[in-house]
């Protein structure tokens, strides 16, 4: 099992290398299956798993009937905390799709850790679902619990940001004031729920992040579970880091000579 995992991925970085550095041209069809098998000296079913992962990543593009071709690269999903349009991820425009749910659920155990509630507690869930064209590349799940504000679901009429921006905008409506959120990044595979969602495969692999906001007594009034397909997407933060007191003058400027 581990020497097949080992060949599989091998497979893939061979392809992703030749894809990359232009050996396998843009709108050029790959090498049939049965000679890629043999080419690498594996069965059409471990090849196959290869290729998917190639077609989850946007690099290869099966047309039934014709063969797989070489796509052109997607621009990546950016991640980037209080920005309220996707269009500024990116200089290249394209058409990005939010379809949004909501719904009233009971929290889970896990929920209910992360939101500081007791389990079964009312929650109030928004799913962000986010398409370019029509395959999806992430989602957020946005949960906030009626304890602290209860807002019908409806109120959202305008999709403004695909992380959920439009949650808070319910809570500063309800009086609610967010003060701090604290966030976690993990690169993993995809669940095999987030593998559906994201029409991709459980080996593909996801950014995950997880978004906890307090108020200013460090109360939980929202928590977020956001998954990114992996190999188009970075986060950016911006962090204002002032000039420590003990090396700035009267007039701002540092005290460190220069030879």
């Amino acid at each position: 099992m581990v020497m097949l995992s080992l060949r599989y991925q091998a497979i893939v970085d061979e392809l992703r290398h030749r894809i990359r550095s232009g050996t396998y041209r843009i709108g050029e069809r790959l090498p049939s299956e049965e000679a890629l098998a043999a080419a690498f000296e594996v069965g059409r079913p471990t090849l196959r798993d290869a290729l998917e992962v190639l077609q989850a990543e946007g690099l290869l593009k099966r047309r039934h009937g014709s063969g797989t071709y070489v796509t052109r690269p997607r621009p990546p999903i950016r991640y980037s905390p209080g920005d309220h349009t996707e269009q500024a991820d990116t200089a290249a425009q394209r058409v990005v799709r939010t379809t949004l749910s909501a719904t009233n659920i009971k929290a889970s155990t896990e929920l209910s850790v992360l939101l500081g509630v007791s389990p079964g507690s009312s929650v109030a869930k928004y799913q962000y679902l986010n398409r370019e064209g029509e395959t999806p590349h992430s989602v957020a799940h946005v949960y906030v619990p009626q304890s602290v504000a209860y807002r019908d679901l409806r109120e959202i009429q305008v999709v403004r940001s695909p992380w959920g921006e439009d949650v808070r905008r319910l809570l500063v409506k309800a009086g609610v004031q967010v003060e701090a959120s604290a966030q976690r990044l993990t690169a993993r595979l995809a669940t095999t729920e987030e593998a559906n969602l994201l029409q991709i495969t459980i080996r593909t692999p996801v950014l995950s992040i997880e978004r906890v906001s307090t108020d200013a007594t460090g109360r939980v009034v929202e928590a977020a579970h956001l998954v990114l397909r992996g190999e188009r997407s970075e986060a950016m933060f911006t962090t204002l880091a002032p000039i420590p007191d003990e090396e700035a003058t009267d007039d701002g400027t540092s005290d460190v000579d220069a030879d």
